[in-house]
């Protein structure tokens, strides 16, 4: 298990909003929890949430412009979820991956993406570990 970061490639951003996130959240995952906060650092809004997938409580946090952080999983636990946000953003939105345990390896995640070359590539960062 490790912490997956989905972000807005370099040099680009992107238009999602917190609030908007959380709307969409809620509607994919009934009994959703959130909450809304602001990064001392950077003053960026962010919504944590926490839902329930394969059998647990599980937590992540979207960070406004463009920072998608998903916490104690695996390729396969949140592909899905990965591939359904990023569904979220517009057409031409550029995305890159990476992992904590592996923070200089980092992927490119093709514009329109489906849920099995999300685990692909997100695999592709745990074979690395």
């Amino acid at each position: 298990m490790d912490t997956i970061h989905l972000g807005a490639a370099p040099g680009t951003t992107w238009t999602l909003s917190p609030h908007d996130a959380e709307d969409h959240l809620r509607a994919r995952f009934p009994g959703l929890q959130t909450w809304n906060e602001r990064a001392p650092a950077s003053g960026k809004e962010y919504v944590t949430f926490q839902v329930d997938l394969g059998g647990e409580s599980r937590r992540g946090s979207y960070f406004e412009r463009g920072h998608l952080i998903l916490d104690d999983g695996d390729a396969d636990l949140w592909a899905e979820t990965a591939a359904w946000f990023l569904a979220l953003l517009p057409p031409d939105a550029r995305t890159v991956a990476m992992i904590d345990s592996n923070p200089d390896s980092v992927r490119t995640v093709p514009p329109g993406a489906d849920t099995a070359q999300v685990r692909e590539i997100l695999q592709s960062l745990f074979d690395i570990e």
